[in-house]
């Protein structure tokens, strides 16, 4: 997305009152996806006050309940800045949010990347003397 789109975006989505966006997103076993965009008309100073007033899941504040060409075009922007931070997609996968100010742009990612530990153990031995035991 340029940065003409990316402020015309963000204008269309001040003229529907929105002052901030929240993206989910989930993944793992080498696939992702962003699971629900929402909104918040309350006025938000930073991209954590986005993060705090937005309704997790709840149908009001679901962006697609507004317009569902800006929940595609949001979508699509968020893959493109989600695609260049830590893997959250691959293995284990991981989860998180993107919380934006509308209009200024600012935005934060909280990512949360899931990672399984493996321990490693070597046993050796000599097949024969456990024959002998017996």
């Amino acid at each position: 997305m340029t940065e003409v789109e990316l402020m015309s975006l963000l204008v269309r989505l001040a003229d529907f009152g929105i002052k901030g966006i929240k993206v989910k997103y989930d993944g793992g076993g080498d696939s992702g996806a962003i699971e629900w965009i929402g909104i918040t008309k309350e006025p938000c100073e930073t991209p954590e006050d986005v993060c705090d007033r937005v309704n997790d899941w709840e149908i009001e504040s679901n962006l697609a309940n507004v317009d569902g060409g800006l929940y595609s075009e949001i979508e699509n922007f968020a893959d493109e800045i989600l695609g260049d931070i830590e893997d959250w997609w691959n293995n284990e996968g991981g989860y998180g949010d993107l919380c934006i100010c509308i209009p200024s742009g600012k935005y934060v990612i909280n990512n949360h990347v899931r990672i399984t530990d493996t321990e490693d153990f070597f046993h050796d031995g000599d097949l024969l003397s456990k024959v002998d035991e017996d």
